[in-house]
């Protein structure tokens, strides 16, 4: 098994179910989006780039790096790092629970605006000038 066969199995035995997939036959770039009732994720790869997103499933808003939330929950100041694909796994497999209450309804709006703040942060921490 791959490791997005691995994620998506534990996904899967987590209440997930795929919504939507596509693959480009010509450079192998894809995404398939998981749901389950708080939130999405969206794994991609484009150019041989993987990332992992997330959004709320109820307001279909923007799509979030999952590596802005395991910052938020970890509380990190250091915001440019890249995040393999292994690590989101692990993550996702680590913290579910808490990713779903931060994703719950009552929660979401508050969760919104921390994840924008520490999008701002990142870009600052990646351009400084």
């Amino acid at each position: 098994m791959n490791n997005n066969e691995i994620i998506y199995s534990f996904l899967r035995s987590n209440g997930f179910r795929l919504v939507d997939k596509d693959i480009s036959m010509s450079f192998g770039d894809y995404y398939d989006i998981l749901t389950n009732d708080s939130f999405e994720l969206r794994f991609s790869s484009s150019k041989s780039f993987e990332t992992v997103d997330i959004r709320s499933s109820q307001l279909n808003e923007n799509w979030y790096d999952l590596a802005l939330v395991k910052a938020l929950l970890y509380n990190e100041k250091k915001l440019n790092n890249i995040t393999t694909i292994e690590e989101h796994g692990i993550f996702l497999r680590r913290e579910l629970v808490n990713i779903v209450e931060l994703f719950d309804g009552k929660n979401y709006l508050i969760t919104k605006k921390k994840l924008e703040e520490l999008g701002n942060e990142r870009v600052k921490q990646m351009f400084p000038s």
